[in-house]
């Protein structure tokens, strides 16, 4: 489905100061933070960095953050980055582990040197005018850039991106894949590993090892991401929204949507109520044996 008014690609740069604190956030895609002016501490996830000036952030789309400024004012490229086109436009292993992978070592904040930056820079002012203009095909021209930011940044900081060469890690990145194209479908780890001829045991620990959380649990929150989408991008019933992001039972998605957001899913979607919605839980605990 196409979200009309979620942009598959975005770039803006706020130049105004934000409020000292922000609450614990969710979102629908990746982003890309270049820090230009001020500080800040940034939570993500169980982690906090102090970040400043040259710094580049990455959050992926199953990351939670929040942050707090300490010097104003606080400004900021933020590149938001769709899943399929992550996942269509960057072929390179080693390039897209940055964005979708969370091994225990992962560093979301990279303080970049003056030569970095200034490489950079132009890239991010390049993204934040294609957006602007929306002229024909400026999405593919911005996933240039993308690309070209992050080959830029692997070879100065390759130290950063978490994949490893070895069939395993092409193996966990095969599955978030398979996870991105199917999730409306019945997926088991079983099946994909059959696929890839590999033992299940082996490919599961490798995922939590390499993504930072379960299959189970990704999947879950994957689909639970496309179904806010489509809670604020359509006016379809809860059971269609259900049944498009892979539950057959629609008591099992509304179980499982408040067991992670503290509340049901509305009948009606509401755009002031779904961003109150995705700023309400702070973890990932599950307690659920259905995906």
């Amino acid at each position: 489905m196409n979200y009309t008014h979620l942009p598959s690609i975005s770039c803006y740069y706020s130049e105004r100061p934000l409020p000292s604190h922000t609450d614990a956030e969710a979102h629908f895609e990746y982003e890309m933070l270049l820090i230009t002016e001020g500080e800040a501490t940034f939570f993500i996830n169980h982690k906090s960095y102090q970040i400043r000036e040259k710094c580049l952030v990455f959050v992926n789309r199953l990351d939670r953050h929040s942050l707090i400024v300490t010097k104003e004012p606080y400004k900021r490229y933020v590149t938001t980055i769709s899943s399929d086109l992550i996942m269509a436009n960057i072929k390179e292993m080693e390039l897209i582990s940055i964005f979708i992978q969370r091994p225990k070592n992962f560093q979301h904040v990279i303080p970049l040197d003056t030569t970095t930056y200034h490489a950079l820079l132009p890239l991010f002012q390049n993204l934040q005018k294609e957006y602007s203009s929306r002229l024909p095909f400026y999405v593919s021209k911005s996933m240039t850039c993308v690309i070209s930011i992050l080959i830029d940044l692997y070879r100065t900081c390759p130290q950063y991106f978490p994949a490893q060469t070895g069939n395993i890690s092409s193996a966990v990145v095969h599955v978030q894949k398979y996870v991105n194209d199917h999730y409306d479908e019945k997926i088991t780890l079983h099946e994909i590993a059959n696929k890839l001829f590999i033992n299940k045991h082996a490919l599961s620990l490798a995922f939590k090892e390499i993504v930072g959380i379960s299959f189970k649990e990704y999947l879950v929150l994957f689909r639970l991401t496309e179904a806010k989408k489509l809670l604020l991008s359509s006016d379809l019933s809860i059971s269609d929204i259900a049944e498009k992001v892979g539950y057959v039972n629609v008591n099992n998605f509304i179980r499982i949507f408040k067991e992670k957001e503290n509340i049901t899913p509305p009948s009606i979607p509401q755009t002031i109520w779904l961003f109150d919605l995705i700023i309400a839980n702070h973890g990932f605990s599950s307690s659920s044996d259905e995906v």
